[in-house]
């Protein structure tokens, strides 16, 4: 009770402090108080003491003395009483302190940390560069980061999560444990999954009772990390068997993985029983792909020989289809000989060939390129011609891996030629396409021909120029011609005068090979285009449009001036204007240079 008077008192002094000390001289608020402290200073001297100098402030006898002062002494007074009545304990019960084996450094000053931290707690565009580059720049490992670190697996942004997961948070090795339990709730969402499976990565068997809990307690998305990586010990196959009759469609389907992973009888039997008779074939498949138990293999084969027969001889065939279909994309990334005698076996099979096993065609195909075994594109390559071509596309791609350059156009250039096999002609031109370079690709090339060299380099006969040129395979033409060649420069001139439009791909592509092959009036061409276009609504340049105004010849600097006045976007403007001055001071010998200075001086200026 008498702490509270002084408590309600120092309200009062801080009042008249902004009130001005001549205010308290019979202020009433005050006279409230003085009689309370008046009968607690008969039984204490500091409360008799605080009257006093109360009574000095609001019943002043000598008024010559400042009013300020006054109230400053009961202020120090007061404040000086209330000071030693404070606490400073903690409500509840004490806890020992747990220390951390965590050995991380804290050297980096703390404004280069804070802008991370920032980005790592907080919501917005661009955060994920500046994550990205503090990880380069190794601010992560920093002490004071980590907890930030680890909370970003609870990021909204997938992309942030998932690179502090994968990439970030592994680095820590075990000094990330501490923070990653300390955040781990068994009941949170699929973030707590993820601390989980980190932090199993640092335990190990070690973490088995943490692990187990999560699988029987935990929320679904902690039940289903748990589960998969209970898969790793072969002493929990009886758990997890037991999960995968589990009645959330989830769970199982983290069952399934698990039991991928063990890959034991039990496991395989049931991966295969989920396979063909159960309502997760999907889900199983998923799984089985990872398997590396070749029993699991054989099982599915043997499978999909009885589903083939029944194509075959059976009169319903949908659901011989589904079940072959699934058991093909269970062989996938399977490399063992019975796989390729199976597909060797479905892709020469007749009855197969029907437009409802489409997809299974196109898949067993597709598996037959991705064994990536010599065997199997040797078979791949004699698909040309059989079923009437409709394997030309896989078999072309076959041989363009494994015959030379010379043997893949003696081949294949004759399906071209054949009018009426317009399905295998198509089929033949979209493979075709595959490998062939973009216009993109061949701008790097040419701008870096070290560096690129080995990611866009085609090894396709030049002969195919001229047959794409014959058969009017535009793209194909501007995609593959390299070298300067009377007729192909004739043929884009003539396609390029089609409706030119710099915003078009085309039109920008074609002009590169021009410029590429020495086409002497190449640069009238672009600036022709750039003075009849309606091209002022442009919002951005892309790579390929500016590369080719840097090609223009410095004559064309003022024309290009010209041009850029025309655009209703600053930025566009202020860009082509750029490229302008910079073509007026272009050196005299890269005006007419065809080799390596001039894209050298092209890159330096976009770089």
């Amino acid at each position: 009770m008498s702490i509270a008077i002084l408590f309600d008192l120092q309200l009062e002094v801080r009042r008249l402090f902004i009130a001005g000390s001549r205010m308290a001289e019979g202020d009433l608020r005050l006279k409230k108080i003085l009689p309370q402290l008046q009968k607690l200073g008969e039984s204490a001297a500091v409360f008799k003491r605080v009257a006093q100098a109360f009574i000095d402030v609001v019943e002043p006898t000598d008024k010559s003395e400042g009013a300020a002062a006054k109230l400053l002494d009961l202020s120090t007074l007061l404040n000086s009483i209330l000071y030693t009545q404070g606490t400073t304990e903690v409500q509840g019960d004490s806890e020992e302190v747990v220390g951390t084996t965590i050995a991380l450094s804290t050297k980096i000053p703390y404004r280069k940390l804070s802008p991370v931290i920032e980005a790592l707690t907080s919501k917005g565009q661009g955060r994920m560069e500046r994550i990205n580059q503090a990880y380069e720049e190794h601010l992560l490992k920093d002490f004071r980061v980590l907890p930030a670190v680890v909370a970003a697996l609870d990021d909204s942004y997938a992309e942030i999560a998932d690179f502090v997961s994968q990439k970030v948070i592994p680095e820590y090795g075990e000094d990330a444990l501490p923070v990653l339990l300390k955040q781990y709730d068994l009941n949170g969402g699929r973030a707590h999954g993820r601390r989980l499976t980190l932090v199993h990565e640092l335990l190990r068997e070690s973490g088995m009772e943490l692990y187990l809990q999560a699988a029987r307690e935990g929320s679904v998305e902690v039940r289903m990390s748990a589960i998969e990586l209970l898969g790793n010990y072969p002493a929990q196959e009886s758990l997890i068997l037991e999960q995968a009759d589990d009645k959330k469609k989830e769970i199982r389907n983290a069952a399934y993985v698990g039991l991928a992973k063990l890959g034991t009888d039990k496991a395989v039997d049931r991966l295969y029983r989920a396979l063909t008779t159960g309502r997760d074939r999907d889900n199983a498949v998923a799984a089985i792909q990872q398997c590396e138990a070749a029993s699991l293999t054989h099982k599915v084969i043997d499978n999909a020989e009885v589903a083939l027969e029944q194509i075959v001889s059976a009169t319903e065939k949908e659901e011989p289809i589904k079940q072959l279909l699934a058991d093909l994309e269970c062989l996938d990334e399977k490399q063992q000989p019975e796989v390729l005698d199976f597909l060797k076996k479905l892709l020469s099979t007749p009855g197969v060939m029907i437009p409802a096993a489409e997809n299974i065609q196109e898949k067993a195909a597709q598996l037959l390129l991705w064994m990536k075994l010599p065997e199997a594109y040797e078979f791949a390559v004699g698909l040309q011609e059989v079923f009437n071509g409709r394997f030309i596309g896989y078999s072309f791609q076959a041989a363009y891996t494994t015959l030379t350059a010379d043997e893949v156009y003696e081949r294949f250039s004759k399906e071209l030629r054949e009018p009426k096999k317009k399905m295998v002609k198509d089929l033949l031109i979209a493979a075709i396409h595959q490998v062939a370079p973009s216009s993109y690709q061949q701008l790097a090339l040419v701008r870096d021909p070290v560096s690129s060299d080995e990611e866009y380099i085609h090894k396709l006969d030049p002969r195919w120029v001229h047959l794409f040129a014959e058969i009017d395979q535009e793209e194909l033409v501007w995609s593959l011609a390299e070298k300067p060649d009377k007729k192909i420069t004739a043929y884009l001139v003539r396609k390029f005068q089609v409706k030119p439009k710099f915003r078009t791909h085309r039109s920008n592509a074609i002009l590169l090979v021009l410029f590429r092959s020495g086409y002497k009036e190449a640069p009238e061409l672009l600036m022709t285009m750039l003075e009849k276009d309606t091209a002022n609504n442009i919002y951005y340049l892309d790579e390929l449009q500016r590369t080719l105004l840097y090609l223009l010849p410095r004559s064309y600097a003022d024309r290009l001036r010209v041009f850029a006045d025309g655009f209703n976007y600053l930025s566009v403007k202020q860009q082509t204007l750029e490229i302008a001055e910079q073509l007026a001071e272009k050196p005299e010998e890269l005006v007419t240079e065809k080799g390596t200075g001039l894209w050298g001086w092209i890159k330096n200026k976009m770089s």
